[in-house]
């Protein structure tokens, strides 16, 4: 059995369902090209020739796909890198990525999750008012088929591209539900449409302080935003409190664009960047926000969320509240390499300074207002959320001491 594990990998030189956390993103188009006549090439096509003919003369299973090979190999160069957040994507990875960039994706706007014992698959968190729920779905019934076919031995990934795909695509879903511990067989048809994240919450709390939670930054974020700040405004709200807790950051324009609509003429962040030097963000002025701001932070709001949070805390916009941040300053950019090799990869390119020039990367932003979390860790309930509260009281002595 001779492979083509080779020939598919140096193709691709020459071009999840979730990022992880603690990220903040631009988007790009790879047209870098590596297929040359460079000592490294050379030494991974001559490493990578001898591993291929070990495992295709020793290696005890016969059948392992040239695809998974490759992307293992280019997997491992990114690796290699040393760096936590840099990583080469698959084709269905870098579409998750870029889901969640954007913020919107076509999808039945349910979960999967796999019962590591005993292999079976089940529906996780179901999204209201989405085709799942609105067919009848529910959260724990196991999946045994997708139009008929067995997935009893497929992939979380591969059961996904099963359903997903572009708006209006029927599938039908075979379920077991069991319910007062009998147990029934469902067949249940969705339909996908597209749905968009919603990453913004808000309301108005006693004393007319407006409050916006921001989950995530991704490109509907900053409409979401806007639409709950017009809002707050329309009910009256005389200051407000930005929750960024256990945000781990998202798309560097998106908070660009949401720190614009807050601060008057002035710099916003500067992006150092080896390939295109250094970029200084600047707000168009065009709108601001002129009510006192209090913005809470911990130790899980990295990056984008840290963006934001420590440049209004520099203009003097915000007080922070909380404990310190999670401490990343570094930018990565994702590529599409579908010209070439399919997938994308995600690189670290750059990194990011505060209005002050201060980076605050491995050294996270401090709170003005110190206040450890006592309440509930899984539910920030207003009842017991002592950050917020001390949040309230930071608003109310601006107020009374402007």
């Amino acid at each position: 059995m001779k492979r083509k594990g080779i020939g598919i990998f140096f193709a691709g030189l020459g071009a999840g369902l979730l990022l992880s956390a603690a990220v903040l993103l631009i988007t790009g188009h790879a047209g870098i090209h590596l297929f040359s006549n460079n000592s490294l090439a050379e030494d991974v096509w001559e490493r990578t020739k001898v591993v291929e003919e070990y495992i295709d003369k020793y290696y005890w299973k016969e059948d392992m796909p040239d695809q998974k090979l490759s992307e293992a190999a280019a997997k491992g160069i990114v690796a290699a890198l040393g760096d936590r957040y840099s990583a080469y994507f698959t084709e269905e990875e870098y579409e998750e990525a870029m889901n969640s960039v954007n913020g919107d994706y076509c999808g039945i706007g349910a979960t999967l999750r796999l019962d590591s014992d005993t292999g079976r698959k089940y529906i996780g968190k179901i999204q209201a008012g989405q085709p799942a729920e609105q067919a009848g779905v529910r959260e724990g019934d196991e999946l045994r088929a997708v139009n008929g076919t067995d997935v009893s031995e497929k992939s979380l990934t591969e059961i996904v591209d099963m359903i997903k795909g572009e708006e209006g695509k029927k599938s039908v879903l075979t379920l077991v539900r069991t319910e007062n511990g009998v147990s029934a067989t469902k067949e249940i048809t969705v339909v996908c449409k597209k749905i968009v994240t919603r990453s913004i919450t808000s309301r108005l709390l006693e004393d007319k302080i407006g409050y916006i939670k921001i989950s995530t930054f991704n490109n509907e974020t900053v409409g979401q935003f806007k639409s709950a700040l017009e809002q707050l405004e329309r009910q009256g709200q005389r200051a407000l409190i930005i929750d960024v807790r256990d945000n781990g950051g998202g798309s560097l324009t998106a908070t660009v664009d949401m720190l614009d609509c807050l601060l008057p003429a002035g710099r916003l962040i500067t992006e150092k960047n080896r390939a295109r030097g250094d970029k200084v963000y600047e707000s168009t002025d065009e709108e601001h926000f002129d009510k006192p701001m209090a913005v809470l932070i911990n130790g899980s709001s990295a990056s984008a969320s840290e963006v934001f949070a420590g440049t209004l805390q520099v203009r003097g916009a915000a007080v922070l509240v909380g404990v310190k941040s999670f401490g990343k300053g570094i930018v990565q950019t994702i590529y599409s390499l579908k010209s070439s090799c399919g997938g994308g990869i995600k690189l670290t390119t750059g990194e990011y300074l505060l209005p002050d020039g201060r980076s605050i990367h491995e050294k996270g932003l401090e709170p003005d207002v110190e206040v450890k979390y006592t309440g509930d860790a899984a539910n920030y309930r207003q009842e017991d959320d002592n950050q917020l509260q001390k949040a309230e009281e930071a608003l109310e002595n601006k107020t009374a001491n402007p």
